[in-house]
């Protein structure tokens, strides 16, 4: 006897059978006296079906934007330069430059804002020496700019 099957969308992961928002086919007994009634799996019509592709589809287009948008970043800061002066005296330098430091003044000039973790300074620490130093922005996970920061010193 065929056994009739049924189609599923699985609201979190379950063992051997699939992981969340997938979509499989299992034995109407299974549907209906473990997976339905328990809240781990919901039974898919076909307008079910549509709205999902069509989430599918606005996803796939706003990570088509989003990666267009993080190469027209990466082209607009890709070689700047920002310039600083610190404040020094008796041969040291004061404070530094740190992430927050050069993220405003990303913000500022270019109106475009990252957070702490996606600038990356030389060596991983805050920046004391003059001169000019290269700095890595984060945009996407795949997309990076260098920038060049120019340390100067301000002696009073």
């Amino acid at each position: 006897m065929p056994v009739h099957k049924i189609t599923v969308e699985l609201l979190q992961d379950i063992a051997h059978v699939g992981r969340k928002w997938a979509i499989i086919e299992v034995s109407a007994p299974q549907a209906r006296n473990s997976l339905i009634p328990w809240g781990i799996a919901r039974e898919i019509t076909p307008d079910r079906l549509v709205k999902i592709e069509w989430d599918k589809k606005k996803l796939q287009d706003q990570t088509r934007q989003r990666l267009e948008q993080a190469f027209e970043i990466q082209k607009q800061l890709d070689g700047q330069e920002l310039e600083f002066t610190l404040k020094w005296k008796w041969k040291k330098v004061f404070g530094g430059l740190d992430e927050h430091s050069i993220g405003s003044k990303i913000a500022d000039k270019f109106d475009i804002r990252f957070e702490k973790k996606d600038i990356k300074l030389p060596n991983g620490v805050h920046i004391k020496a003059t001169g000019r130093h290269l700095v890595y922005l984060h945009i996407t996970r795949d997309t990076l700019a260098k920038i060049f920061i120019i340390v100067n010193i301000d002696e009073k």
